[in-house]
């Protein structure tokens, strides 16, 4: 009778400790403290400046780079809202903005620079700089490392190596009165192994005459570099640049306009 009722008790021990082992594999494991975020390749993003118009001219140039009686005002669109407007009258040489006011590109830096822009001038024009990456300080060996300007009907993007040798990476038509989009990938170096220049022209990857995607450079100049916008050149001609979205960022997502 003992041996059966310790066999009864032991039956019952072992079924509650079942019981009780099913019950905590049903608990969930401790909470990390550590919060995990999940986010798709690529998403995410810095904007290192906004070159915006609605933020107004204090906020976004270092200084309004004009020789003659140019103008840089920020107009209203009505699609885009406010925008800049670069205007180089008959006789003046240049009417430029010199961003990017609030950030400063450095050796090592890898940026997007993106915009928008819309020409109002003969497709023939020729000018000396639509865009400029253009050096400042001292022992400048360049000047402007990345150039876009027009000549003989095409727009052409240049990088002048020391001693301003300049090499055309890629051109197209010009194209009057409707709105172009760019987005310039810099990998900022003074060692032409390490720099490199990317392009992208209306959302597409372009190729570049001297082959591929990527041309490696020297793209830091002097004691530093900057963006510059505007219309430099053309003196017996006016001319106005509608820009608009100036951004840069950490990605190309960043940039694009």
């Amino acid at each position: 009778m003992k041996t059966c009722l310790q066999l009864v008790t032991c039956f019952s021990l072992c079924i509650l400790s079942l019981h009780s082992c099913s019950r905590q594999q049903d608990l969930p494991g401790p909470l990390s403290s550590s919060p995990v975020v999940t986010e798709a390749a690529g998403s995410l993003r810095t904007v290192f400046w906004d070159g915006d118009a609605s933020r107004g001219a204090a906020a976004v140039w270092k200084v309004q780079n004009i020789e003659g009686q140019g103008t840089i005002t920020a107009v209203h669109d009505g699609v885009n809202g406010k925008i800049w407007r670069f205007d180089k009258p008959v006789g003046s040489h240049r009417t430029e903005g010199h961003g990017a006011k609030g950030y400063q590109a450095a050796e090592g830096s890898d940026i997007y620079i993106g915009w928008r822009s819309k020409l109002v001038m003969s497709v023939n024009e020729v000018t000396n700089a639509l865009f400029q990456w253009k050096a400042y300080g001292g022992d400048m060996q360049q000047n402007f490392p990345i150039v876009i300007k027009t000549t003989g009907g095409q727009l052409r993007l240049f990088h002048f190596a020391p001693g301003k040798i300049g090499t055309e990476l890629w051109s197209v038509p010009v194209a009057a009165d409707v709105w172009q989009s760019y987005v310039l990938r810099i990998k900022v170096s003074r060692d032409a192994s390490v720099g490199f220049i990317e392009f992208w022209y209306n959302g597409q990857a372009q190729s570049l005459k001297t082959g591929g995607q990527r041309y490696y450079a020297r793209t830091l100049d002097a004691d530093y570099c900057d963006p510059k916008w505007g219309v430099y050149g053309a003196d017996a001609s006016a001319i106005t640049n509608y820009v608009d979205r100036l951004r840069i960022g950490s990605t190309y997502a960043d940039a694009a306009p």
